[in-house]
Order: C-alpha cells, then structure tokens, then sequence
C-alpha cells in the first residue's frame, strides 16, 4: 500500500482525473503514473490483473509501473476512464443532490481523433 493511499470516493475521482492528465502530458512515464495508481488500490489492482492476463507465462508482474509499460498508455486510459465512471456513479449515489453528472470527457472517445 503506498503512503498516498486514498480511501474516499472524492480522493479516488481525483487521483484519477490527475492519472488522465499525466497520460496526455509528453513527460510523463511509467514510474510517475505507477505511483499515482498505487494511491488508488481498485485502480491499481485492475491494471495489474490486466497485465497479468495479457502476459500470461512471459513473466511476473513485479510493480505497477511494470504493469503501465506492459499494457501501454492507451489501455490504461481506458481502465481508468471506466474506473471513473464507477466512480462517478458511487458518488451519486452517495449524495445525489451534491454530484454532478460525470463530465463527457470520460466517454471512451479516440484521444487523438482531432487531428
């Protein structure tokens, strides 16, 4: 567990919309989204579990940043943004009256379909 751990709803859609920023920022890697993603144990469990089943027999899994550079940024994208949703969705139901409907952007669109 790392010592950023997060454990509310609120702190999860955070680090998760800050996970999709560092995915489009040219200097971002491996390491620095593998230690946002051990924040976020569901996050990071899901990531792991892909690589794991992606490569299956080709080797161990041995930390979240191995995880991000076996499954690539465009998966975890996508499992993040799914993640998020569910996210989203739990904060409704916790407080509807508060939550604001998940912004569009999480939609599983192409990142780069403007050019």
């Amino acid at each position: 567990m790392s010592a950023l751990a997060v454990s509310t709803v609120s702190d999860r859609v955070f680090v998760g919309r800050r996970i999709l920023a560092l995915l489009n920022d040219p200097r971002s890697n491996a390491v620095r989204l593998g230690r946002l993603l051990d924040a976020v144990g569901p996050l990071a469990d899901a990531v792991i579990e892909t690589a794991e089943v992606l490569y299956e027999g080709r080797g161990r899994v041995t930390s979240t940043a191995h995880a991000v550079t076996l499954i690539g940024f465009n998966r975890l994208e996508r499992l993040t943004r799914r993640f998020l949703r569910q996210e989203y969705a739990r904060l409704a139901d916790e407080a509807p009256e508060v939550v604001p409907e998940a912004p569009r952007a999480l939609a599983l669109v192409p990142r780069y379909a403007a050019m």
